[in-house]
């Protein structure tokens, strides 16, 4: 037994000691063969080329074989070529392999570590899609296949050029490329922990990858191969990758950096992911969505995605968008089909619409809801309540379709919103309430607001979306309406200075489409007041209530019918407003009989008048509106005993009575009777045509008291008798056709037009048989009181008189034509002729009125042939006779304010001549010719001045008047038997006289002329005839003094005037000698 044991424990020992040497004697013939492994590069490559299908070759190589580190080869300058040799694709600086030396023993290859330094790898994909390395990873399973547990690459470079996005293709590439991967020798899966930087045109990234991954089976292709790993990635730019995702997604143009850090477990195909991303100076242009491109300062998201082969699912627990935050989830499923299936979900933050606008994607609402929020909500604090989407691609594409009525829906919230319903609209703002979507309707509810400055209530929808139904628009809504709405429900042009104050309540219910509208509305006005400066005041808590239907289409605002109730009136009717022009429209208005009292309480156009007395109305019409000619009117409105007050001048009117009957475009009263003071008047209205309204009053009265109608005079009451007149009101003319009345003797027939009446514009027309100056003076100086402050008149008169007979004063006149103009202070008096005394008188010029009463006037007269005894019996000369006829023509200014003024102002010049009459009784004459003795009378036969007179063939001077005085240097009379000459000066406000006489007889003198008391005095020729005796002739007009004064007392100057009058020969001989003129 023990030496059996024996045996077998020898033969063990040989065995391995054979053993041992035989692995011994294999161990260095390996290592022996390895350190001469450049000796086997041609069979190494060749093996390989056949292995992988690329050429393989290196620089050198090295080999080592230990126990320890097993088997350790080394290569320099590693290349490998593409499939077609073309080029490279991949090129390590070194590259180190350790093989464990068991597996060898069984045909296996294990690389218990591979390390590459500096390997630049070239990843290609063509346009077909297929990578350049594709062959390497569908490889079939082969258990001799390598097997890798480390692999450590440093300092790598790996570039992608991807020819399948585009023509040009995409380069993307990894820099500084720092890799470690371990595998377990049990398992398949490997650790893995990758470092680089990414470089995107120009643009360079940061990416980190630390995970597990577990290869596909080899039927399958690499991209099913699982990963769990962690992703940290910052600065990539998105726009170098818009050539994939323009393939799967209508995005135009997406931009911006993109920081990660996220996780990812699974396959690509099923996987699972979770992270967080940030997006700084994004851009996204998706015109189908977004009406503008987006450019977000910063996107933050936070997210868990999930992913299988036939859909794809995103959680979203924030996103913020600048100043925007939601949260929400979304997921598409069928992705193996053509059209994918979309659901989505989602709620926000409170977030300001005007820093969001641009966010909202409009092209997945449905247009009419869109078009509408983007024309009329303006502004608001918004939260989505919840917002829901579920359809699919093609329904997202085509939302009007019928298709895709449920695809959305939201219900949001609002406050502080505004809404625009037109622009010239007050806004309806601080809005507050529910927003909702579904199907096919948007709702509002709970809606409170301010429209304008007026609160309300309002619940309403927009229904009937994408079906061949048009949209049905449903509202209610309750507003307390406040002066500034009110005015522009009424028009704020025309209704600027209306009043409104006070509650009331107005009702709208609507329901309709956009082109067939219907509302109705009733308006509760009893607790407001309101007015329309002088023309209606409705007092607060008067019952007053507005009812109305009303249908809007696409042409007009149709007022079908309205109710309009204010005690004691009611109007009812219809009107429409057409868009395009035009309001045709019928109403009828209808009373109980009231007492005016209770319609002056409402309408101040009345109350001004202080009417009592009882009315009724019934009136019907139907007209445009636009056109208030257009309209035609039927009924009447009657008045009984009705007293007003028409003027604050005026006595009151009383015991009106009478009927307006209205037909068509026409109007007319009745005979009207009532008494206004103590003057009964009877009158007739009519309008022949509203289209061209005019006004025409018929009246008549057998007396008018001036006092009834407030004109007082100066001159005592003055009463006008027969009085008739027709006059036309016609817009801004008032035109008289006739007026007519007596005034004492005095009978006036005026006509004529006022037009502008703010501005009066008069022209007038006079034509009488007779007037008095004093009826007519009485007439004229009619006036109202003078209010104090009132500002002078700006009226612009043009007249024309025309007088038969008639008496200015005491002066009878006939056959007056005048024509004068009036405007601002100025009377011109274009022409005044008259007769009178027997003769013609004309004039024209200017009257100047000035404040205080000092008016200025000025005139050019003319006179011609009037009769002197006429005036001199008119200006009652006295004792003084005087016949013949006057001409007289001059200019004459003065000013003041009465008769005493103008004598003392006035000044001018005047040319006069009278003709064949007699001088008698002239005091200042009569003296002259006392003064001459017995001879004289005797053979000069000089006139009588008392008893006969003296005759004359013509009296002429040209008169100078100035200050009170009339100065003349050339008065002279011519008779038969002498002539008197004067020079000198008239003070008619002394009443003074100041002149020197000539009197120049006719006749020659004989022998005794030389013995006249006077000689000295008396000039004669060289034949010894008599040429003149001078005088002084001063004092008083009635009493004056005259004295003869010698040739040589007088003044060169005069002498020379008259030598000229007399026409005095060169030289004159006296009796003193030549002395005249200084011989």
């Amino acid at each position: 037994m023990s030496i059996k044991k024996r045996t077998v424990v020898i033969i063990i020992i040989l065995s391995v000691i054979t053993l041992a040497a035989l692995f011994a004697s294999a161990w260095f013939y390996a290592s022996y063969r390895l350190s001469r492994l450049d000796s086997y590069k041609e069979s190494i490559m060749k093996t390989v080329a056949e292995k992988f299908n690329r050429d393989i070759t290196y620089e050198t190589g090295k080999a080592s074989l230990s126990l320890s580190d097993g088997l350790f080869l080394q290569f320099t300058n590693l290349t490998i070529t593409e499939k077609d040799r073309s080029s490279s694709f991949l090129n390590v600086k070194n590259a180190s392999f350790r093989v464990k030396v068991f597996p060898l023993l069984i045909n296996r290859v294990v690389f218990r570590e591979v390390i590459f330094d500096e390997p630049r790898i070239s990843l290609k994909r063509d346009k077909a899609g297929v990578l350049n390395i594709d062959d390497l990873l569908t490889k079939e399973e082969n258990e001799n296949a390598p097997k890798f547990r480390k692999i450590i690459i440093e300092k790598g470079l790996v570039t992608f050029w991807d020819q399948s996005v585009s023509e040009q293709g995409l380069l993307t590439s990894l820099e500084n490329f720092q890799c470690r991967i371990d595998s377990t020798f049990w398992t398949k899966i490997s650790h893995f922990n990758i470092k680089t930087s990414v470089v995107e045109n120009k643009n360079k990234a940061e990416l980190a990858l630390n995970g597990f991954y577990s290869p596909a089976p080899s039927e399958k292709p690499f991209y099913e191969s699982k990963v769990r790993a962690s992703i940290h990635l910052k600065g990539t730019d998105i726009k170098h990758y818009d050539s994939y995702w323009r393939k799967y997604t209508p995005l135009e143009q997406m931009a911006g950096y993109v920081d990660a850090d996220m996780t990812f477990s699974g396959k690509f195909s099923d996987f699972k992911s979770k992270g967080a991303v940030k997006v700084k100076n994004a851009m996204l242009h998706y015109p189908g969505v977004f009406r503008d491109t987006l450019q977000p300062r910063m996107i933050q998201l936070d997210y868990a995605l999930k992913r299988d082969t036939g859909s794809i699912k995103l959680d979203v627990s924030r996103v913020a968008v600048d100043k925007f935050e939601a949260k929400g989830s979304f997921e598409m499923d069928d992705l193996d089909k053509k059209d994918p299936l979309l659901k989505a979900s989602a709620v926000t933050k409170t977030f300001d619409l005007k820093e969001v606008r641009y966010y909202i994607p409009w092209g997945i609402i449905h247009k009419g809801v869109g078009d509408f929020i983007d024309k009329h909500v303006k502004d608001g604090d918004f939260r989505l309540i919840e917002g829901k989407l579920n359809g699919r691609i093609s329904q997202l594409a085509h939302m009007n379709n019928k298709e895709s009525i449920d695809v959305l829906s939201i219900v949001g919230e609002v406050n502080k919103g505004v809404f625009e319903a037109h622009p010239t609209a007050p806004l309806f703002h601080d809005i507050s309430g529910i927003l909702e979507l579904k199907k096919r309707q948007f709702a509002l509810k709970k809606i409170k607001a301010r429209f304008g400055l007026s609160p309300l209530t309002m619940e309403g929808s927009i229904s009937d979306f994408a079906s061949h139904h048009p949209n049905i628009y449903t509202a209610e809504m309750k507003i307390q309406p406040v002066r500034d709405e009110v005015v522009w429900l009424l028009g704020k042009e025309k209704f600027r200075e209306f009043g409104f104050k006070g509650p009331s309540n107005l009702v709208l219910a609507g329901k309709g489409t956009d082109v067939d509208y219907h509302i109705d509305a009733q308006w509760d006005l009893t607790g407001a007041a309101y007015a329309y400066p002088g023309v209606m005041e409705k007092p607060g808590a008067r019952k007053n209530q507005l009812n109305a239907e009303v249908i809007i289409n696409e042409d007009a605002v149709n007022l079908s019918s309205f109710n309009y109730d204010l005690p004691p009136a009611n109007i009812t009717g219809s009107v429409l407003v057409r868009f395009a022009g035009g309001m045709p429209s019928s109403f009828n208005i209808n009373s109980r009989v009231f007492d005016a009292r209770d319609a002056a309480a409402i309408l101040p156009v009345l109350r001004k008048f202080n009417p009592a007395g009882t009315c009724a109305l019934a009136l019907a019409g139907q007209g445009d509106l636009e056109d208030p000619g257009s309209i035609q009117l039927k009924g009447y409105v009657s008045t009984a005993n009705v007293s007003l007050k028409p003027s604050a001048n005026f006595k009151p009117l009383k015991g009106l009575t009478g009927n307006a009957v209205f037909k068509g475009n026409t109007m007319e009263t009745s005979l009207l009777k009532a008494q206004m003071g103590e003057s009964n008047i009877r009158g007739q209205f009519k309008i022949d045509d509203f289209r061209n309204p005019k006004v025409i009053f018929q009246f008549n009265t057998n007396l008018l008291k001036t006092k009834d109608l407030g004109l007082q005079s100066t001159e005592g009451e003055v009463n006008l008798r027969d009085v008739k007149g027709q006059m036309a009101i016609d817009d801004k003319l008032i035109h008289i056709d006739n007026l007519s009345f007596k005034l004492k003797q005095s009978g006036f027939n005026l006509a004529g037009d006022i037009t502008d009446l703010a501005l009066p514009k008069v022209t007038l027309t006079m034509n009488s048989p007779y007037v008095g100056s004093d009826d007519l003076s009485r007439l004229i100086t009619l006036t109202y009181p003078k209010k104090e402050g009132s500002a002078p008149s700006a009226m612009e008169l043009n007249a024309t008189l025309k007088v038969d007979a008639g008496k200015f004063g005491d002066i009878d006149f006939k056959k007056l034509n005048a024509g004068l103009k009036y405007t601002q202070g100025t009377i011109n008096i274009e022409t005044l002729e008259a007769g009178a005394f027997e003769g013609k008188f004309k004039a024209k010029g200017k009257v100047t009125v000035l404040p205080g009463g000092q008016n200025r006037y000025d005139a050019n007269i003319s006179i011609n042939k009037m009769s002197l005894e006429k005036l001199q019996s008119y200006f009652g000369i006295g004792d003084r006779t005087i016949s013949g006829r006057l001409s007289l023509t001059g200019e004459v200014s003065a000013s003041g304010r009465n008769a005493d003024d103008l004598k003392k102002t006035a000044a001018g010049t005047f040319k006069v001549r009278a003709e064949r009459g007699v001088l008698k009784k002239f005091s200042s004459l009569s003296k002259i010719f006392s003064l001459i003795n017995f001879y004289q009378m005797i053979k000069l036969k000089l006139p009588d001045m008392t008893t006969e007179g003296m005759t004359y063939n013509a009296i002429t001077s040209n008169m100078l008047l100035k200050n009170g005085v009339i100065s003349s240097e050339d008065f002279f009379i011519d008779s038969d038997s002498i002539q008197i000459s004067g020079s000198g000066k008239i003070d008619y406000l002394k009443k003074e006289l100041d002149f020197i006489v000539g009197i120049h007889p006719l006749q020659t003198l004989d022998f005794i002329a030389s013995k006249i008391p006077i000689a000295g005095w008396i000039i004669t020729d060289e034949k010894g005839k008599l040429i003149t005796v001078h005088f002084k002739v001063d004092g008083t007009w009635d009493n004056p003094n005259v004295r003869p004064i010698p040739a040589r007392s007088i003044g060169k100057g005069t002498l020379d005037i008259f030598r000229r009058i007399f026409q005095w020969p060169g030289k004159l001989i006296t009796d003193t000698g030549e002395v005249i003129f200084g011989h």
